[in-house]
């Protein structure tokens, strides 16, 4: 397939100029929430993993963890490796190492082997994040590239939430084989459906070096000071999400009592929050000025729902302000991705690899800390935190920003 790279690109340049943009949105979506099902679809399953490993839950957790660090360092990997080799390549070897090991999670006899296999799945998986950002940074730019990124977020901010849910109504019909067997089908799906999809990086633009030369490609781009800190706003911006998803079930199931049925609906309703604070951000006119906004907004309701957490507020106080919280984290997260690819053109692909492995490695270190002893009060203490830093990060980028203007 890739030594007939000519023609298939040929036909791919049909088959994209037929469906144009929105061929392109409806792949990079695919491949942009690839990652987040993994994560999440076989949540609701952890109980019987245990039951059926006969191990004990923090072994079934151990699981979450390894997948998505997986997910943080393969980034790190097909990143550089897309800038030297194109997209396509990498791409399709990351999909193939995701059926091998999801295949290998069917099968596992242990559950020490399901870890490893775990980790080698979320490390496919990282393909498809890392590279749909990539591809659209590499088709669009400026404002059109925000417009992408916002669509392409809608949908990766639904994807993590949803997930679980999707894992529940299976387990009415399947057990867990069965999500991991969803799990695969649903890679070959965007395999197959990503096969057409045109090569982004022509070879002249390709960075030459030798493959063990990829890792100086993280040089410059952790030494672009203001890529960085976008980077960081990005990651403790999504930080607020997953210490939400990590603690949710707990607060509102435990804690308050409602029905999974509720529970389910308050998980839709966030989602929503999510898709709208995406799309809005790509309807204004200034990124600069909508990433303050939505900073400012992120920043004051997540106090806000520390504060209903920490003092035990009703239920539906509870809901508003996190529909608030999650509305203006939607909003700050394509701009901040937009902001922070467009510094840098000629590693773009190791760019967004940092971008997506800091995003992911941030949340390793949150979704524990949300459940560190009286949940309620230990997800406040983490929201606090990153909204604080949030808050930080962003007075340094104004600071520099204003700077150049000078």
């Amino acid at each position: 397939m890739f030594n007939n790279e000519k023609s298939n690109l040929q036909t791919s340049d049909n088959l994209t100029q037929r469906n144009g943009k929105i061929y392109l949105l409806v792949t990079l979506s695919a491949m942009t929430a690839f990652a987040p099902l993994v994560t999440d679809m076989y949540l609701p399953a952890l109980p019987a993993l245990s039951d059926f490993f006969n191990t004990s839950a923090s072994m079934v957790q151990m699981t979450i963890s390894t997948s998505m660090l997986g997910i943080a360092v393969g980034q790190l990997f097909f990143g550089p490796f897309s800038d030297k080799f194109g997209r396509r390549r990498p791409l399709f070897a990351s999909f193939i190492l995701y059926l091998l090991a999801t295949l290998g999670c069917i099968f596992a006899p242990n559950i020490v082997l399901l870890i490893t296999f775990r980790l080698l799945q979320g490390l496919g998986a990282a393909g498809s994040i890392v590279l749909a950002r990539s591809i659209a940074a590499d088709w669009f730019s400026g404002k059109d590239l925000l417009k992408f990124l916002a669509l392409i977020a809608a949908v990766q901010g639904i994807a993590p939430i949803a997930a679980p849910i999707a894992g529940g109504v299976l387990l009415l019909v399947t057990d867990w084989k069965g999500i991991f067997v969803t799990l695969g089908l649903l890679g070959l799906w965007v395999m197959i459906f990503c096969f057409y999809l045109k090569e982004s990086l022509p070879r002249h633009k390709r960075v030459k070096a030798p493959v063990i030369s990829t890792v100086k490609f993280f040089v410059p781009v952790l030494k672009n000071r203001l890529l960085m800190l976008y980077i960081a706003l990005l990651s403790f911006s999504t930080a607020i999400m997953f210490a939400y998803i990590a603690s949710s079930p707990f607060i509102f199931q435990e804690h308050y009592g409602v029905s999974p049925m509720a529970y389910s609906a308050i998980f839709a309703v966030n989602a929503v929050a999510l898709m709208i604070g995406n799309l809005l951000s790509a309807r204004l006119k200034n990124p600069h000025k909508t990433l303050k906004y939505s900073v400012i907004g992120l920043f004051c309701f997540s106090i806000i729902t520390s504060l209903t957490l920490a003092f035990n507020a009703e239920i539906y106080i509870v809901c508003v302000s996190l529909f608030f919280s999650l509305l203006f984290a939607g909003a700050t997260f394509p701009i901040s991705t937009n902001l922070a690819l467009d510094l840098e053109k000629k590693y773009r692909g190791t760019a967004s690899a940092v971008l997506g492995a800091a995003t992911f490695l941030v949340g390793c270190i949150v979704m524990p800390l949300a459940g560190i002893g009286e949940i309620l009060l230990s997800t406040a203490v983490v929201m606090t935190a990153c909204a604080i830093i949030i808050a930080i990060i962003h007075l340094i980028i104004t600071k520099i920003n204003l700077k150049k203007t000078v």
